[in-house]
Order: C-alpha cells, then sequence, then structure tokens
C-alpha cells in the first residue's frame, strides 16, 4: 500500500449560507467547533437544504490519493447505520480500501455540518459520535508496516483511546520502512494539544503536514526548522500551505522549496483544500517524485476541490491534474 490513513470517519453535511445564519448558529466563522449529539440535530434541523459526502480530513487526503492511482487504504469507525453506510460507499468509490468494522451499538455516525458562506469559507460544527470509538483494536500492525507512509489526523489527539491508537501506529511503523506522517488539522486543535503534538514531532513523525495558522501554533517562536532532524525534530519534511499563495516545503539539510498556488478556476468551497494538498502531494511523494513537483501536485489538486462543492476528489482529477503536472500521470 502507498498511503495509509488514520482518522476520524465523518460524514460532510454541506449547505451555503450567509454571515448571519452563521451568527445565528454562534459559530466561530471559518473554525472548527464541537458539539453533542442534541447540538448536532439542533444544527442540521435548522441548516434547510443540504448535501452529504464522506468526509473528516485524513479520509478527503486519501480519498485524493486515491483519485490520483494511488494504492490507499483507510482505518476509521463510523456506526452500521444510514450515514455509516453512506460514508462507507462514498469513500469505496474513489478506489480506497475501508474495511474497518462497523458499530453495532453506543453512538451514531459521525457528522459535521459545514457552513459554506459566499466568500467560499466554511464553518463547521461538528459531532463525533462512533469516532470516539476507534481504539488501537482497529489498527492492523502489519498493513501500517505494509505502507509507505501512515497519515495521522491531528483531531485524534482529543480522545485518549485514539491516542493510544496513535501509539499501536508508531510503534507498528517503527518496526518497518513505513514513514509516520501527521496532519495538524485545525489550530484550535493544536492550541489544545501542542505539547503532545510537539513530542510526536520531536520523536516519531517523518512528514509533518500544516497550514500557516496551525504551524504558527505549534512552533511558536521557535522556527518550522526546529521541527527538522538535526535541528531538535524527528521530521524530515515540513509542509505549509499558504492558501492563495501557495505552500512551503522544508526539508532536512535546510532545504527549502516555495510552491506557487494553482489559481482555481472558481473559489465556491475552500472545504478540504488543505486536504487535498495533503493527498497530492503524498501521492507525488511515494511516487518517488522530488519534493516541489509532489507540491505542485498538492496544490494543483486543492485548485480543483475549491472549485466546488465538498472536499471529494472532483471527476477525472487525475486527468487534470496531469495537464498541469504531467510527472502525476
Amino acid at each position: 500500500m502507498d498511503v495509509l490513513g488514520i482518522g476520524n470517519a465523518i460524514v460532510d453535511v454541506l449547505t451555503q449560507t450567509d454571515d448571519d445564519t452563521i451568527t445565528a448558529f454562534d459559530l466561530p466563522k471559518g473554525g472548527m467547533t464541537l458539539v453533542d449529539e442534541d447540538q448536532a440535530e439542533s444544527l442540521y434541523a435548522k441548516a434547510g437544504q443540504t448535501t452529504e459526502r464522506s468526509g473528516g480530513s485524513v479520509a478527503n487526503s486519501i480519498a485524493i490519493a486515491a483519485a490520483l492511482g494511488a494504492d490507499a487504504g483507510y482505518v476509521g469507525k463510523v456506526h452500521d447505520d444510514q450515514l455509516g453506510g453512506s460514508f462507507t460507499s462514498s469513500i469505496r468509490s474513489h478506489g480506497v480500501n475501508f474495511t474497518t468494522p462497523a458499530l453495532t451499538e453506543g453512538p451514531s455516525t459521525a457528522r459535521c455540518l459545514v457552513l459554506v458562506t459566499p466568500d467560499g469559507e466554511r464553518t463547521m460544527g461538528t459531532y463525533l459520535g462512533a469516532c470516539t470509538r476507534l481504539g488501537p483494536d482497529d489498527i492492523e500492525q502489519d498493513e501500517v508496516a505494509g505502507s509507505k507512509v501512515a497519515l495521522i489526523e491531528g483531531y485524534l489527539a482529543d480522545t485518549e483511546h485514539a491516542r493510544r491508537t496513535i501509539g499501536k501506529i508508531i510503534d507498528a511503523a517503527s518496526k518497518s520502512e513505513a514513514r509516520v506522517a501527521l496532519t495538524l488539522s485545525d489550530a484550535g486543535c493544536v492550541d489544545r494539544h501542542r505539547e503532545y503534538f510537539r513530542e510526536l514531532a520531536e520523536a516519531n513523525v517523518e512528514i509533518l503536514l500544516a497550514d500557516e495558522d496551525e504551524i504558527a501554533a505549534l512552533v511558536g517562536e521557535d522556527g518550522i526548522e526546529s521541527l527538522l532532524r538535526g535541528n531538535g525534530g524527528n521530521c524530515e519534511i515540513v509542509t505549509v500551505t499558504h492558501g492563495a499563495k501557495g505552500s512551503t516545503i522544508y526539508a532536512e539539510g535546510g532545504v527549502k522549496h516555495s510552491v506557487e498556488a494553482r489559481p482555481a478556476d472558481e473559489l465556491v468551497d475552500t472545504t478540504g483544500a488543505g486536504d487535498a494538498y495533503a493527498g497530492g502531494f503524498l501521492y507525488g511523494w511515494t511516487r518517488g517524485l522530488d519534493l516541489e513537483t509532489a507540491g505542485r501536485i498538492g496544490s494543483v489538486a486543492a485548485s480543483h476541490v475549491v472549485a466546488q462543492l465538498g472536499a471529494q476528489p472532483p471527476e477525472d482529477l487525475r486527468a487534470k491534474v496531469t495537464a498541469d503536472v504531467p510527472q502525476a500521470g
């Protein structure tokens, strides 16, 4: 397997709205707020017309990598309910190997209400539900060891049960050639777990993927280079996205690449832009392409994702990316 993702399996419930609705829902614009089941039901009842898609940060990345041609797998927990079935069929439709047993009792499948405003910004209210039941028993060590890279979702740090899952992934990777990658997910998540993420970056993680707000929350005044091997960290690669300004890729030995963004044909919804970049980058990296080319693949994939509603791989994504980056084919 090229890429194995482990994260919160969430059904995205997308709706287009305005700033007044964001205010009425008492959600911070552009952020992700965890809600309980009652709050989730209340939000969804008020949302109006919606569209359902499989989601979750790493699930989005893995779907992108698979759509580009990677041999990709995903580990995440859903319930054996309608939304769980929707998630399963959706992620498998992109060619992702998803076989994690579903819950038959306990909390329902996680869902995230994604409120998209006319400026393309997305505001999220997330009910974790069945995600919180993901545990070490769901990880097949041979599957981790047999992958080129295991991508861990930063949001997993929100539960102690999932942290033990992260530990099992790291242990399996350490006994093989597999690399450990971590996506920081959200600046608020980094604020909640900064010391934990620093420990991972200093001892276990080889590839770190983040946006500029997330990385700033993690490193503070230390500088991004402090995460790299030889400078006190364990990372071989750190990628930082800057929205429309492109991305920067840092590598051990003081190497730094600046990658221009591909302008979107149309800005509809920024949901999953960073996830698409991560999926595209890891696809390129697992193919042995140079870092700048891998970053370009991520940038092009992201530009096509934001031109639609939702974070799913656009139709004919591989052809669209190859048109800009021939090496991607």
